[in-house]
């Protein structure tokens, strides 16, 4: 059984744990300001646009 056991465990070493503060920073902030980034550039880039006047030097009707 120890044989087994020594096949699965080989190579893995724990580091040092995380804090709260750092597991709150790394699971929360992070995606959410994520999220609000991307959700601003969406609204950017869907943004409606104002209205330009159409002057008849600048089109062709």
């Amino acid at each position: 059984m120890h044989l087994l056991m020594s096949a699965v465990e080989d190579g893995l070493v724990s580091g040092p744990g995380l804090s709260v503060s750092e597991t709150v920073f790394t699971y929360v902030v992070i995606p959410v300001a994520l999220f609000a980034v991307i959700a601003l550039v969406s609204w950017i880039a869907s943004a409606p646009r104002e209205e330009r006047n159409v002057d008849s030097l600048t089109s062709i009707n």
